[in-house]
């Protein structure tokens, strides 16, 4: 596919390459230099830019090498706003100052080179009746002036859309009045006040080394990076942190004065998981003091709640406070212990009960599940409890045996034998004694 042609080469109708040098072919055929001593005078233009000439039977082929020191248009742009005004002032000073009639000046970006000072150099010259662009044509030149300076300090827009679209493009206000600015002295005038506001900004403004501005730039992200965890931290301990630390000094104060429901009250909006094991001993005593449940059956649970226990038991208790009896279940179950899973259930079951969400066929069978769960535990309580029963009475058969068995003994014919038979009937009360802890481990 072939490129576009830029706004240069379609004004010269040649082929503009770059490399190390600046190259414009031209085909002779299409020039109206009648011999190649015409373009020698263009070597003459500046002393800055070296000009040679190669010109063949079909090509005449123009190469610039400008100083490495120069650069193009793009590096100029990329400079700060008061540096494009100095370079656009300078490229309208010396349009406007161009008095060698016999070269004909093409203005546009890609005609263009400036040294370190900023000042401008045409990389092409047209000469009169020899080389394109053959006759001067102010009205074009003013146009591609305002059209660079634009490009250049505005950058709103591209040359050619400043160039060809200027009548239908939005500006800024400083733009629009260059667009309408009628001559060279008039454009000088706007760069000329807009150079002194931005100068002084610039006397306004500070300014200080890259270096150092990297530096304090990471400086300043670095306390930013340290100060906003710690921040963080410091909002966490005044809206979180300290009212959850007073509230389990508050709910120690409470149990210590009996007073469970307070306690209750004041641990209520805190994740048991993450408390203390102090505080969830103290909560969960305060759920089982009031937790329905018969005097003895709170005794019994208050013996196994102590500053011992382990933490799931605690937990269990917890959850059961707070209506979370599914929680709790997965607690019981984890530990094995079958009475807690009953009672677990139970509570469950009233939860279900309660819960108006579900429809009556999902109450049912849940309700159900429960019952089926619970008569299976009951079944294996009774069997466990007919098993030990058997057992403890197979031992206590065991054990009155050996006292029965001095009674069947023949009797004895000498003394010897009789004096070994008396322990005999010494041993049976303590026989008979050690069935009573068994009897009284059964009835527990």
């Amino acid at each position: 596919m072939e490129e576009k042609k830029t706004y240069l080469e379609t004004q010269i109708d040649a082929v503009m390459t770059k490399n190390k040098h600046y190259t414009m072919v031209f085909q002779r055929a299409k020039l109206k230099m009648q011999h190649p001593l015409e373009l020698q005078i263009i070597k003459e233009i500046d002393p800055y830019l070296l000009r040679d000439i190669d010109v063949s039977e079909d090509e005449v082929k123009i190469i610039v090498t400008p100083p490495p020191s120069f650069f193009p248009f793009p590096v100029v742009r990329k400079k700060s706003l008061l540096s494009r005004l100095r370079a656009a002032y300078q490229l309208v000073a010396k349009v406007k100052n161009h008095s060698l009639r016999r070269f004909i000046l093409i203005v546009c970006p890609e005609n263009l080179v400036f040294d370190h000072g900023l000042e401008p150099f045409f990389l092409h010259v047209g000469i009169k009746e020899s080389l394109p662009p053959y006759e001067p044509d102010e009205a074009r030149l003013l146009q591609e002036v305002k059209a660079t300076v634009l490009a250049l300090t505005d950058g709103q827009y591209r040359f050619e859309e400043y160039l060809k679209f200027h009548e239908t493009l939005k500006y800024s206000a400083i733009a629009k009045e260059m667009l309408q600015a009628e001559n060279l002295e008039a454009l000088l005038s706007i760069l000329e006040r807009w150079m002194d506001e931005e100068e002084a900004k610039e006397q306004a403004s500070v300014h200080i080394p890259k270096q150092k501005w990297n530096v304090q730039r990471y400086i300043f992200f670095s306390t930013m990076a340290l100060l906003i965890p710690a921040m963080i931290y410091t909002f966490y301990s005044f809206f979180f942190l300290q009212p959850k630390q007073e509230a389990y000094v508050r709910s120690a104060e409470l149990f210590l004065q009996n007073k469970y429901s307070d306690v209750i009250t004041a641990l209520e909006n805190y994740p048991p998981e993450k408390m203390p094991y102090v505080v969830q001993y103290e909560l969960a005593s305060s759920y089982v003091m009031t937790e329905s449940l018969t005097e003895e059956q709170r005794k019994v649970v208050l013996n196994n709640i102590t500053l011992k226990t382990d933490p799931q038991y605690l937990l269990y208790w917890i959850y059961i406070g707070r209506g979370r009896s599914e929680d709790a279940l997965e607690l019981a179950r984890a530990m094995e212990d079958r009475e807690l899973i009953v009672y677990g259930l139970l509570k469950h079951r009233e939860e279900i009960k309660a819960d108006e969400e579900l429809s009556g066929e999902e109450k049912q069978q849940k309700l159900e599940e429960i019952d089926r769960e619970i008569e299976e535990y009951e079944k294996e309580r009774k069997e466990q409890e007919k098993q030990l029963k058997e057992e403890q009475q197979e031992e206590t058969s065991q054990q009155q045996a050996p006292a029965q068995q001095p009674a069947a003994t023949p009797p004895a014919s000498t003394a010897p034998n009789q004096q070994s038979n008396a322990p005999a009937s010494n041993h049976t009360p303590p026989a008979s004694n050690s069935v009573q802890p068994n009897n009284a481990e059964t009835k527990q």
